[in-house]
């Protein structure tokens, strides 16, 4: 007994001694390099024997856990966008990785590199197939593009990634949302064609902009908008197609929403209608696209 007391107290004693080294020197040793764990996506997938969402969350904890260490450590985080590459090939339908692609490449302890602005808009630009009609998708991929990006990529690629980003914001504001700061990015949108020289893309976009929006401050935004662009006499043609579809949805369907009245399109009469002669008549048209190529003075124009 006594025996093993002594043995007790002597590790105790050697551990007290060596302990203080040993954690000097476990501090000083820093990882210089990460590794990644992981097989190819291909592989991966194979290896979840079917268990693909679950693994998915698995690797997306282990990356925002990892990302905070390497953000405390001070280092690069060097694999983040394979393990983005394999949850996505896990489950296409894990809407995280995409909106925080941007994020856990471009915001690291050490400034990103060009390639990783490129990544990262790779892999929105997979997240908006995947989630077609997501504006909050739509509107962080074309902020990222044309704000960050653009500045990132060598100069002749520039006014491309602007853009581009301009096309996902317009796409933003063409989809139904309850964020309502998408509308002012619609704004930034058609000042981003404009400055790129695409008038008349901006001068569409504003016409969209004022045909779908109920806000009157971004009405009255648009409209002045549209008037610098194009003059008082094309936007006095946009707000007249405007009232004309407003005039339209409050006579023929005021129950249903805007985005509903879009997609039913303008009422007809089928009677009148009938016939290959009639069905290309001003009052016949079956889609606002038709309608809104109509003129003002026909009778289908301002039929209730």
């Amino acid at each position: 007994m006594l025996g093993a007391i002594l043995i007790a107290v002597a590790a105790f004693g050697v551990a007290a001694t060596l302990r203080p080294q040993l954690q000097t020197a476990y501090a000083e040793a820093k990882r210089r390099h990460d590794v990644y764990l992981l097989p190819s996506p291909e592989h991966t997938r194979l290896m979840s024997l079917g268990y693909r969402s679950a693994l998915a969350d698995l690797v997306f904890a282990h990356v925002l856990v990892s990302y905070g260490q390497h953000f405390q450590e001070k280092r690069r985080f060097e694999f983040v966008g394979s393990y983005l590459e394999t949850m996505m090939a896990l489950d296409p339908r894990f809407r995280e990785p995409y909106r925080l692609a941007d994020t856990l490449l471009t915001l690291q302890p050490e400034p990103a590199r060009e390639e990783d602005y490129r990544t990262a808009r790779r892999l929105q630009e997979r997240g908006l197939e995947e989630f077609p009609f997501d504006s909050e998708l739509w509107l962080i991929a074309g902020q990222f593009s044309a704000y960050l990006a653009a500045n990132q990529v060598p100069e002749s690629e520039r006014e491309e990634f602007r853009l581009d980003g301009a096309r996902k914001l317009a796409r933003a504001c063409e989809l139904v949302s309850s964020n309502e700061n998408i509308p002012y990015n619609c704004i930034a949108a058609a000042s981003l064609f404009s400055g790129a020289g695409q008038a008349e893309a901006a001068q569409r976009f504003l016409e969209r902009v004022l045909a779908v929006s109920d806000d009157p401050e971004i009405r009255a935004i648009a409209s002045g908008y549209l008037r610098h662009l194009v003059g008082e006499a094309e936007r006095g043609m946009a707000e007249e197609h405007t009232r004309r579809l407003r005039d339209l949805w409050s006579r023929d369907l005021r129950f249903v929403s805007r985005e509903r009245l879009f997609v039913l399109g303008p009422g007809f009469d089928p009677a009148r209608c009938a016939g290959l002669e009639a069905r290309e008549a001003p009052e016949c048209v079956t889609s606002f696209r038709a309608w809104g190529e109509t003129p003002s003075d026909s009778p289908h124009a301002a039929r209730p």
